[in-house]
């Protein structure tokens, strides 16, 4: 059986396809995280908003069985060092390390300074 110029053409772009009709599952779940980010560092929400948002992002990705992206945990651990919740801080940051071992430099160095007042450039 010899097959025409068409009906192969037809043949490899239906294989083509049929494997296209895969997807492979997202690696995390970003959810609105970096908008969030932004939205925080413009100044134009609160630590405890965010927080709340980001629990609730949490949530919404471990029903999923979802693993949170990089700096999730990092975020939170900050919201809630703004917010003078310094304990779930230091389970943040630490839940950051444990998850992307390659931030545990910049991790040690928020925990070490977890709680000491910040310094403000002056004008």
């Amino acid at each position: 059986m010899i097959l025409s110029k068409k009906a192969l053409t037809s043949l490899l772009l239906l294989s083509g396809l049929a494997g296209c009709g895969k997807s492979t599952p997202p690696l995390y779940s970003w959810q609105n995280f970096q908008t969030r980010q932004y939205v925080y560092m413009q100044g134009t929400t609160d630590p405890t908003k965010q927080i709340l948002d980001l629990e609730k992002d949490e949530q919404k990705a471990t029903a999923k069985n979802l693993a949170l992206p990089p700096g999730f945990h990092a975020h939170l651990g900050m919201l809630y060092a703004a917010d003078g919740k310094t304990d779930q801080a230091q389970q943040e940051l630490n839940k950051e390390k444990m998850q992307f071992p390659e931030s545990t430099t910049y991790m040690d160095f928020l925990l070490k300074n977890l709680g000491r007042p910040t310094q403000k450039a002056s004008s």
